[in-house]
């Protein structure tokens, strides 16, 4: 006979990992999707939260905590802890305070699912379910992390790994911090670049070698000299995108002499070298980003297999003609 254990804290990270899962197949079907990331977030976080008042007093997650026995824990039998009285034992006797309004959408939101019927905007759901997300994953990192198993550390990190990949999540976070992002390029303090961990164009690099670089997506923080590590492990290994090119060129800043120069920031059309000491910047060299633009145009062609040479030929000369003119 097999048997199905989970424990409190398994039990609310399998819902959430379920949720992002959802996430997941939402092109093929986003009404069922959408609902059922709904429901197993809120159910994950609900569990997320009794876990970390569990860890105050076991009695503490019963609603009527007269009622409160050894057995009926074990068992299961008993009335756990509505949400509103959850929220108030976390904030009066563990003096945990989070922000609980996104939960509290996502409450109404899956009541609707649950009990009702519905007729909301898809982006209404984005928003809360990515909101309620990053609190979940806050409240992990803060208060359940350090005395969690391996195995729960590994699927929490899964789920994090897939809100940052998943493009609505990435949308909103350059949304929000697309301010503060332009101010740190403005000041001439520092450059946003591509992060060497979600690949979003939101890592700040500064000036300042002492001072920490962050991801305004992923939240990776780590110093300008891991990053330019990275950004070498990256080319060497082989592992980067036809824009970031993967041919030698010459590392040496030709302002400061140091061997800080790196591709990076690239558009669509054009292509920079960035110094990460002095920050400057140079153009990538024009036959590069014709180049660029020509590998672009094509593979937004389909070439049928009925075409003959002179007829790929023409196709090719009009792409060119376009890019330059």
């Amino acid at each position: 006979m097999v048997n199905i254990k989970l424990n409190l804290l398994d039990n609310g990270i399998d819902y959430i990992y379920e949720s992002v899962r959802s996430m997941l197949k939402i092109p093929t079907n986003p009404q069922h999707s959408w609902k059922y990331s709904v429901l197993h977030l809120f159910s994950g976080i609900e569990l997320l939260l009794k876990e970390k008042l569990k860890q105050e007093h076991w009695s503490l997650i019963f609603q009527d905590v007269r009622e409160a026995n050894l057995d009926k824990l074990k068992s299961g039998d008993f009335v756990s802890v509505y949400h509103e009285e959850l929220i108030k034992r976390l904030k009066n006797i563990s003096q945990i305070t989070f922000n609980d309004e996104p939960i509290k959408k996502l409450q109404k939101l899956r009541n609707k699912f649950e009990h009702f019927e519905i007729n909301i905007s898809l982006e209404v759901i984005q928003d809360i379910v990515i909101e309620v997300l990053e609190e979940a994953i806050n409240f992990w990192e803060e208060h359940l992390k350090d005395v969690s198993t391996d195995s729960q550390k590994e699927k929490f990190e899964i789920i994090n790994s897939v809100l940052i990949e998943f493009e609505v999540y990435q949308n909103k976070k350059l949304n929000k911090f697309e301010k503060v992002m332009n101010e740190i390029e403005k000041s001439g303090n520092g450059l946003i670049l591509v992060c060497t961990n979600c690949f979003s164009l939101s890592f700040a690099v500064f000036k300042d070698d002492e001072k920490k670089c962050k991801c305004f997506v992923c939240n990776e923080t780590y110093s300008k000299n891991d990053y330019l590590k990275n950004i070498r492990n990256l080319e060497e290994s082989g592992e980067v995108s036809l824009l970031w090119r993967d041919d030698p060129y010459d590392r040496n800043c030709s302002i400061c002499h140091k061997e800080t120069r790196i591709r990076n920031k690239f558009t669509d059309e054009i292509s920079f070298y960035w110094c990460l000491n002095c920050l400057n910047r140079e153009e990538l060299d024009p036959e590069f980003n014709l180049t660029a633009s020509i590998l672009r145009s094509i593979a937004n062609h389909s070439l049928e297999d009925t075409m003959t040479q002179e007829q790929i030929s023409q196709l090719l000369q009009n792409l060119v003609e376009d890019i330059i003119n």
